[in-house]
């Protein structure tokens, strides 16, 4: 179907392409107008859905800086879907680009692309086998925990990787178990005096491997408990820079419906991560994870997350950094043609070496009109502030910008 824009972060602060993954179809904010579904391409065995979106606007705050420059720019982004044919096995792949240009700052300008890959494969009556790959380039937003505040450009990295598992179901019982591989490696980054800044410290490969154990409880709402472990090996970083670490964690929770119009995944758990480098501080607390969708009316769907999560820090001197997240989003759709949605989210980062603190606040309104099948319109007005506390490791700002989009499916 045609989609405009939503779900992928520009760091421009704009997003673009995409309906809303939401686990009900047919809902408000994933409903399609009759007639109005994409039609693939077919070529020998599989199906091909090309499309490409452009959104131009206005940006008030380039740099994510106290000091806000703006800018115009412009943004294109081409993706081509491609699944297999089958019923018994299934197999998609998605490649991407993203291309950004603006008016004045050209060192905004950038490029991200990326090649993901899924397959499901039946190997009996109740065994499967799952795999996905990943290779991807990829920016970071200005002012991210990895932004050093005098770069000369926005921080760039390459992503590559994959996951295997196994599920089995046994009657009412479905077991899981898998493991996978990621490296992730950064550019090296100019500075505004001429500088470069080596970004070695940061490039990590890591293994994993995970255990689920789910039980269907009635049809509608499984129960289950997982335990997960990984080691992260810093490859190119100086001995008194890397971050090799072992971690984990155990999780309990359930998933499905509640209700007859909710539906949840709520989970909670330990996790720990310890450090080789004793100057970095090693982290053991409760983990949670929360996603629920209530869809009140035909026309309206309410969605609710919440999570912790412990991820790796872009400052040489701080390893990890603790994030609690809470969004929630409201899509409304008048007609199928028409769709709207109202998105908020505040989130806080504990930088666990250093005193900082970082507390984020996003708020964004959207509007999505399909014209047919092959041409969808959208539009989108955002606002970010972040308020820093402790060692600036991170810009303090506000943001407002706003643009229009086009998104043709031939």
């Amino acid at each position: 179907m045609p989609v405009g824009l939503h779900a992928q972060s520009l760091g421009a602060g704009w997003a673009l392409d995409g309906t809303p993954s939401l686990d009900r179809p047919g809902v408000a904010g994933n409903r399609i107008e009759p007639g109005f579904e994409t039609t693939p391409l077919q070529v020998g065995p599989f199906r091909l859905e090309p499309r490409i979106s452009a959104i131009g606007g206005y940006d008030g705050n380039v740099f994510n800086e106290p000091d806000a420059r703006r800018d115009a720019a412009l943004v294109v982004a081409p993706r081509l879907d491609v699944a297999l044919d089958d019923p018994r096995h299934r197999v998609n792949l998605v490649l991407s680009g993203r291309l950004r240009r603006f008016a004045r700052t050209g060192t905004e300008n950038s490029d991200a692309y990326g090649a993901r890959g899924n397959g499901r494969f039946a190997l009996g009556t109740n065994v499967q086998f799952g795999v996905t790959l990943e290779a991807t380039r990829q920016i970071e937003p200005r002012s991210s925990s990895g932004a050093a505040i005098d770069a000369r450009e926005p921080v760039s990295y390459r992503r590559l990787g994959g996951d295997a598992a196994l599920q089995f179901e046994l009657g009412r019982l479905r077991l899981s178990a898998g493991a996978g591989v990621r490296r992730v490696s950064y550019t090296d980054l100019d500075l505004r005096d001429g500088n470069t800044r080596d970004q070695s410290f940061r490039d990590t490969r890591a293994l994993s491997a995970d255990l689920r154990i789910a039980y269907d409880l009635s049809g509608f709402l499984s129960a289950f408990v997982q335990g997960r472990g990984d080691t992260r090996h810093s490859f190119r970083a100086a001995p008194d820079q890397a971050r090799d670490s072992r971690g984990g964690a155990i999780t309990a929770g359930i998933k499905g419906e509640i209700a007859p119009l909710v539906s949840v995944e709520a989970s909670a758990g330990y996790q720990v991560r310890d450090y080789d480098n004793p100057d970095f501080r090693d982290f053991q607390g409760v983990g949670f994870k929360l996603e629920g969708e209530w869809y009140a009316t035909p026309l309206l769907t309410m969605q609710l997350r919440a999570e912790r999560r412990f991820r790796n820090s872009g400052n040489r001197d701080v390893a990890g950094i603790l994030e609690d997240t809470l969004t929630a989003t409201v899509f409304y759709d008048p007609t199928r043609r028409l769709r709207l949605s109202l998105a908020g989210e505040v989130a806080r980062d504990n930088y666990r070496d250093v005193s900082t603190r970082a507390r984020r606040v996003r708020a964004d309104v959207q509007i999505q009109y399909r014209i047919n099948r092959h041409v969808a319109l959208a539009g989108q007005i955002y606002w970010r502030d972040q308020h820093v506390s402790g060692a600036p490791l991170v810009n303090a700002f506000t943001a407002f910008g706003a643009g229009l989009g086009l998104t043709i499916t031939p």
